[in-house]
């Protein structure tokens, strides 16, 4: 990745997480750094669908359930069932520690920029981020003006991550390749009426029938190309809405306890 020119372009576009993305250069942010918060996650607690990358669909199907969504079918992991919901976060601004945390937030307040085909992506950070200070724990850039270890290291991650994303997006363009996504759907108990449902998500999956209905000589190519490792872990995945669900009817609970009596 490369360092930005000084006043150089900002990002364009939207990032889910990122409130003002810019270009990271030493003379323009030579004094900044990152500082130790009380509640590190607090940016994500309104975050209920939590992009993910095909390497880590192993692990976070143990966690999570790993839908894809939108017109590009971009894979993500579902953490709440509802906008500004995260039921994975605690009160005192945590993530709970019994559960994975997933790239896309650790990689946060860092992202690349691509600067188009063939060209070294541009590494930026949030400047909103509330890690961001002036007054860091851990610099950027050190007395000669040369990224620190933590800046190296968020810059080998967020390149990891890259590669990642890359890998993904042709992962499912394998799949729609393939025809192998169908519309999927959860609801849930009405919580004041529970003999009625309620529609909480719309999604895409892989869908079984379509799969096991491919020719031989296409699945075997399936296969060896690494595809199905990847389906079956976001298949085995969608059995972990239960928990979300209990997650949030918990919370549900919790917040009709929390009120106080007429």
């Amino acid at each position: 990745m490369t360092d930005a020119p000084a006043n150089g372009p900002r990002l364009t576009g939207n990032v889910p997480l990122y409130k003002d993305p810019v270009p990271l250069n030493k003379n323009d942010h030579r004094s900044l750094g990152l500082k130790s918060i009380e509640k590190p996650y607090e940016f994500v607690r309104e975050t209920h669908f939590v992009p993910t990358v095909v390497g880590e669909f192993g692990l976070g199907s143990a966690y999570y359930p790993i839908i894809f969504i939108g017109d590009r079918k971009m894979p993500a992991l579902v953490m709440g069932l509802q906008k500004g919901q995260n039921l994975f976060i605690t009160e005192d601004g945590q993530f709970d520690n019994e559960f994975m945390v997933p790239a896309f937030i650790r990689r946060y307040p860092f992202v690349s920029a691509s600067n188009g085909p063939d060209q070294p992506a541009t590494f930026c950070f949030d400047r909103a981020a509330a890690v961001i200070s002036d007054k860091p724990d851990f610099p950027f850039f050190d007395e000669t003006g040369e990224p620190t270890s933590v800046t190296q290291e968020a810059i080998d991650f967020v390149s990891a991550f890259e590669s990642d994303s890359r890998v993904t997006e042709r992962f499912v363009a394998r799949l729609i390749e393939l025809d192998l996504f169908e519309k999927k759907e959860v609801k849930v108990a009405d919580p004041n009426d529970r003999s009625k449902s309620i529609k909480v998500a719309d999604y895409y999956g892989v869908s079984e029938e379509k799969l096991l209905a491919l020719p031989d000589d296409v699945f075997l190519a399936a296969k060896k190309d690494g595809l199905l490792g990847p389906i079956y872990a976001h298949m085995l995945s969608l059995s972990r809405w239960e928990r979300i669900l209990n997650r949030y009817f918990r919370a549900v609970g919790q917040a009709q306890a929390a009120k106080p009596a007429n």
